[in-house]
This record gives structure tokens, sequence and C-alpha cells, in this order.
């Protein structure tokens, strides 16, 4: 069940991923180059699908209508990586191809739309660090992407710059930005049982439930843990620890802490801050954002989760003092019906799983005041 009240256009065009076919080594490495082969399959019934300018111009230009909009979404998919990785990442030239008429057929085999995108591209193997991207607008299967996890193939049937970041960030070696909720908030029965994952449950970036926008950024723990930028700090126990707003302009966004194998992640984030959608029923302050990475149970629940923003039901949090409106009725606490994504100053949370606590000090504008603390 959801427990977010969240209106996202590109809710559709998050698809789960496929496993990788000959996955390549070295795919999210800095020293590794990428270029993107894209490939417009086209359906028969269609041939000018991706030649044709299906609107009026201004200006005259060679490419039909689909195929500049194809152009521009890579364009965008590599501006979010390149802006995501500070800079790091590399891009090459980005090649694009279409096929003749016919070549999109509507049979759902994703493996053999990139048989026939490679042959589109002569392109007898995929070498490390390319990623081809076939596209078959005329297949029926119910995705609208597919990214091979740490590997080099996509396939499109949407169009959107959303789903090539997201499937792109696959081939990179990320999984979903999950969010994970415990009855009656109560985390100290930590277990499949008690607690239910929410693959694309994390709002925040565009690996889970976000839509596109230039300035949207993936999770600070997201880029973190594959990256590296920024590489996450070790948190001392028993001392306070400040973390900064997550902006790509500061290195102390994201602190670690493990335990039993087990990770634990902690944030900064201001929700009213470069935000692109429509969100409702969210604990719209500075928050303290908390997520977990490694306990079984949890991958159990999907193939493709990743890091798990913890999420909390404010109805479940002890009641505070009553306050009345002017006719003399209670109003609900702020908490109360609220979907709670992170912790505000004051707050005391026992970490899932582990015998540590975490005590918030301070939630600012800018940055954060924490503790952990032996439980």
């Amino acid at each position: 069940m959801k427990r977010f009240s969240i209106v996202v256009i590109a809710l559709a065009l998050l698809a789960p991923i496929v496993p990788a076919t000959a996955a390549p080594k070295a795919q999210n490495e800095w020293t590794t180059t990428h270029k993107i082969v894209y490939v417009g399959l086209t359906p028969k019934d269609q041939p000018n699908f991706w030649t044709e300018n299906q609107v009026d111009t201004t200006t005259a230009t060679s490419d039909g209508e689909m195929l500049s909009y194809a152009k521009e979404t890579v364009r965008d998919a590599i501006t979010f990586w390149k802006q995501n990785s500070r800079g790091k990442m590399k891009f090459t030239t980005s090649k694009f191809f279409i096929g003749k008429s016919g070549t999109a057929i509507e049979r759902c085999n994703p493996s053999a739309d990139i048989k026939a995108g490679m042959k589109v591209a002569g392109l007898k193997t995929v070498p490390i660090g390319t990623h081809i991207v076939v596209v078959n607008i005329y297949d029926s299967c119910g995705y609208a992407g597919l990214g091979s996890q740490e590997g080099n193939a996509i396939n499109l049937r949407s169009f959107g710059t959303t789903t090539l970041v997201h499937e792109l960030g696959h081939n990179f070696g990320y999984r979903h930005s999950s969010a994970m909720f415990c009855g009656k908030s109560d985390y100290s029965k930590f277990n499949g049982t008690n607690c239910s994952v929410e693959e694309y449950g994390d709002f925040r970036d565009l690996m889970g439930f976000d839509d596109w926008c230039p300035n949207t950024t993936l999770s600070a723990t997201q880029r973190a843990t594959i990256f590296h930028t920024p590489l996450a700090k070790s948190i001392k126990i028993g001392v306070d620890t400040t973390v900064d707003e997550s902006r790509m302009t500061t290195d102390n966004i994201v602190f670690e802490f493990p335990y039993k194998g087990n990770w634990y992640f902690f944030e900064y984030y201001v929700p009213a801050k470069g935000r692109c959608m429509s969100v409702s029923n969210l604990f719209y302050k500075p928050q303290l954002q908390l997520r977990m990475i490694g306990p079984a149970w949890t991958t159990a629940q999907g193939n493709a989760v990743g890091p798990m923003l913890i999420t909390r039901n404010g109805s479940d949090l002890p009641a505070g003092e009553t306050v009345l409106d002017e006719d003399g009725e209670p109003i609900p606490p702020p908490f109360f019906g609220t979907t709670l994504t992170g912790f505000q100053a004051g707050e005391v949370f026992k970490l899932p799983g582990a015998p540590y606590t975490l005590t918030v000090k301070s939630t600012g504008e800018t940055s954060a005041v924490f503790t952990i603390t032996k439980s």
C-alpha cells in the first residue's frame, strides 16, 4: 500500500530493470568515457515516424520532429548525469540511427529489440562505456523503459527524459530509490512481517518517484554509494555531527554508520527548495533523513531495491498538547495523518536493527546537528 499522496506525472515511466546481457565491467568507473548510441526502430505502418515534421517550425531542420525530440532528451540526460557526478562523468558524441520501416515489431521481446538495434547501428558487440538505447514505440509490453543493471543496453517505449535518465542510472549501477514503513512506526520489530518496502518509494529523485526538471538531483545517499560524490563521511559515536543541506556545492551532506552488515545514511534536506512537482501530505520542512541498505529481508521485496528512506506515519507518534480552535474544537497536531520522511529537532529514534539511538539536536535553514549514541 502506498503511504504517500504525490502527484507525479512520470510515475509510469519508472520501469523495473532486466538482468544485464553480457554486462561489461567498469561501466561506473571514472576512467570510462560513456557514449550513447540511440536507435529508433520504425513501425511498418508509420514509415516516416522519425523523419517527418508534424508541427510547423520557423527554422528548417534536417531531423523530423520525433528525432529532434529524441536528441534533446539525450542531451538533457547527459547533463543530468554530469551534474550529479559533479562533472566527473565523461561523455563522447552520441550517435543516432533510424531503422527501416518494419524494424519495430510488436513482440514483447526486449532482447530481440536490442539485437535489432545493434544490427541497425552496425554493432556486433557493445563496447565498455557504450550504452545502446533502442526505442520501439510499436511494442505493447507494459514497460516504459528497461535498463540492464551495470550493463550497456536500454529498451525504451517512452520518449521522456525521465525514462532515459532513470534507465541509464541502472546501467551505471544504481538501484531504485526506495522507502520503508514499519507498522505503528515500531521499528524495533524490524522484519518482513511488521515492515514493508516500497521499491520506488523515495520521492527525492529519478531513481524513485520524482519527475524530470533541470535542477532535480539524486539523493546524496544514492550519489555517495555508487560514484562517491560526495564521499560519505563516518559518524563518531557520541559526538555531535553537523550535516549540510543536500546541495552539490558541499561535502558535508551525507554521513554513514555501519552495523553488522547494515548501513545507515544521514543527510539533510529542505523540501521547499529545488522542487519541480506537486507534493501533498508531506512534512514540508527542513529535515534530517535516514536511509538504510543491507537487511536481507528487504532485498527480497524487490530485485532492484536500493537505499530505503525511513518513513513514519504521523498519527502513530505520541500525541502532543491539545490545541483548540476558535470554536473550541481540538486542532489535530501537525504530524497527524502525515507521512513523515525525516526527523525534526528534538526527536529521538532508535535505529532499526541496531542498538543505537538517533537524537536530532537542531534542524536549521541550511544544516542540522545530530548525535548517535549506544542505546
